[in-house]
C-alpha cells in the first residue's frame, strides 16, 4: 500500500514539474469560457502520462443473432491456428410436395457476404456432417457461444474442394449425398413429417467442418439455404422445380476454436487474467472469434486532482498503433476499433461514449511522416472525467476489440507503452486548462 502511495505522490510531483516546464497558452479557447480566460487560464499540452497496455481473453463470446456465419480456418504466424465451424438448424413451414414429383439432387447454396480473411487464392476443402443432437442453448444460457459444440456423425454427407471467389461470384454450390436429400424429400412428400416440430425432431441440423489444409475464413450470408431439386414427369415445362430449407437464425451459429502457438499467451486461462505488454515483447493482441482483446490502464490520471488551483481536461486522445508491417493483404485490419469500459476483472461495463451519448471508436488516422504506420486515435475526455470523479478510479479501464468481434477472425498486433518504435508507443495526449493556481511559470 505504501509503495502505491509513494508512486502516486511521485507522479503528482512530476506532473507539477511538467507543468512548470510546459509552454502555457493563454490565448482565448472557446471550450474554457470567458471567465477562465479573464482569470489568466493556462492551457498545457501533455503527452507524458503513463499508460499500461496488456492482453486479456474473453471466456466466451455470444454468437446468436449475428449478421453472418463464418466457416474455414487459417494459421496465423503469431497466434496459431483458428477454425470456424458453423452449425445450422434447417427450417421450413411448407410441407407440401407434389405427389408426382421425383427427387433429383440436393445441394447447399451458401451465399457469400463481403467478409473473408487470409488466403483465398488457395483451394479450400469442407465436409458436411449431420448433427446428432438438438441444436439448442444450454439450460442456463440464452445464447450460443463461440465455445458451443454439438455431436455429429463421423461419416460426411457431402464435401467440396474449390477456389473461393467471394468477389466475383455470389454463392458456393455445395453438392450433398443424394441419400440425405431423398430421405427428407420422401418424408415430406409422403406426409411422414407435417410440421416444423416433427421435422426438427428427426433432422437436428448440419455442420460444415474445415479441412486441416485450409487457409481462409469465409463469410456466409444468413439467407443461405439447402435446396432439393426435383422433376415432375410428363410436364413439358422448362421450369426448374426445387424445395428450399432455410437456416433457422435462432438455432444456427458458428463455433470458433483457437490452438495458440504463442507461449506468451499461455497464461490467459480465465477472463480475469491479463498479461502485460512488457512480458510480450512490448505488444498486445486483438483477435475476433478467439476472444483476444487489448486492455489499456491509465493508472495515475487522478494525480491531476492534487494540483493547487482549479483545472479541467479540455481534450484527451489515446493513440495506439499497429506493429509495423503486421498489416498485410491477407492479414488486413479495418479502419476502426470498438472501445469499451471494463473493470479490473476485465468484465465489460458499457461501450465508450462521449458527452453527447455518441459511441466512441478508435479511428484510424494517417501518419503524416510515414504512410506505413497505422495508428488509431480514441477520444477519451468523457472517460477521463468519469475516472476523475470515481471513488475507485482503478475500476475504470479501457478494453479494445475489433469490429465484428464475434463474427470475424481479424487479428491486430498493437504496440505497447514501451515500444522500441518511439512513434508507435501507446500514448495519452491531453490539453489541460489550469486557472487560479498559486505557481508562476
Amino acid at each position: 500500500m505504501n509503495s502505491i502511495f509513494f508512486r502516486a505522490l511521485f507522479c503528482a510531483c512530476c506532473f507539477i514539474t511538467l507543468l512548470a516546464s510546459c509552454e502555457a497558452d493563454t490565448t482565448s479557447v472557446s471550450d474554457v469560457g470567458e471567465d477562465w480566460i479573464n482569470n489568466g487560464t493556462k492551457v498545457f499540452y501533455i503527452d507524458t502520462f503513463s499508460v499500461e497496455t496488456s492482453t486479456y481473453k474473453f471466456d466466451s463470446l455470444a454468437i446468436t443473432g449475428n449478421s453472418r456465419y463464418i466457416m474455414g480456418a487459417y494459421t496465423d504466424p503469431i497466434l496459431g491456428r483458428i477454425e470456424a465451424t458453423p452449425y445450422f438448424e434447417l427450417y421450413t413451414d411448407d410441407f407440401d410436395i407434389d405427389e408426382d414429383a421425383v427427387f433429383d439432387s440436393v445441394a447447399l447454396l451458401l451465399n457469400y457476404t463481403d467478409y473473408y480473411y487470409n488466403d483465398t487464392l488457395s483451394r479450400q476443402k469442407f465436409n458436411v456432417y449431420k448433427v446428432l443432437e438438438e441444436i439448442t442453448p444450454d439450460d442456463d444460457a440464452s445464447y450460443f457461444y463461440n465455445t458451443t459444440t454439438f455431436k455429429t456423425e463421423t461419416t460426411s454427407i457431402g464435401s467440396i474442394d474449390f477456389l473461393p471467389t467471394p468477389i466475383r461470384e455470389d454463392s458456393i454450390h455445395f453438392t450433398l449425398n443424394n441419400a440425405f436429400g431423398k430421405e427428407i424429400f420422401e418424408d415430406i412428400q409422403d406426409n411422414e413429417i407435417n410440421n416444423t416440430d416433427e421435422f426438427t425432431q428427426k433432422y437436428y441440423g448440419i455442420s460444415i467442418v474445415s479441412d486441416a489444409s485450409n487457409s481462409a475464413v469465409l463469410g456466409i450470408a444468413t439467407d443461405s439455404k439447402l435446396r432439393i431439386y426435383y422433376s415432375i414427369p410428363d410436364v413439358v415445362e422448362d421450369d426448374e422445380y426445387y424445395y428450399d430449407l432455410t437456416f433457422n437464425s435462432s438455432a444456427s451459429f458458428h463455433n470458433i476454436t483457437q490452438t495458440t502457438t504463442n507461449p506468451d499467451l499461455s497464461s490467459l486461462v480465465d477472463q480475469s487474467d491479463e498479461i502485460s505488454s512488457t512480458e510480450t515483447d512490448n505488444l498486445t493482441y486483438i483477435q475476433g472469434g478467439s476472444g483476444l482483446a487489448t486492455r489499456v490502464d491509465i493508472p495515475y490520471i487522478e494525480t491531476i486532482n492534487t494540483l493547487n488551483g482549479s483545472g479541467s481536461i479540455m481534450d484527451a486522445n489515446l493513440r495506439i498503433s499497429l506493429k509495423h508491417n503486421s498489416n498485410t493483404d491477407n492479414l488486413s485490419v479495418r479502419d476502426s476499433l470498438n472501445v469499451y469500459i471494463i473493470d479490473q476483472f476485465n468484465d465489460t461495463s458499457t461501450q465508450l461514449v462521449d458527452y453527447t451519448g455518441s459511441v466512441v471508436y478508435g479511428l484510424q488516422v494517417e501518419d503524416e511522416l510515414n504512410n506505413d504506420y497505422v495508428t488509431y486515435v480514441i477520444s477519451i475526455k468523457y472517460f477521463l472525467d468519469l475516472k476523475l470523479n470515481e471513488v475507485n478510479p482503478q475500476n475504470l479501464i479501457l478494453g479494445f476489440t475489433c469490429q465484428g468481434f464475434n463474427e470475424s477472425v481479424d487479428r491486430y498486433i498493437l504496440e505497447g507503452e514501451d515500444s522500441d518504435e518511439s512513434d508507435l508507443k501507446a500514448t495519452l495526449e491531453l490539453n489541460y486548462a489550469l486557472y487560479d493556481d498559486e505557481y508562476e511559470y
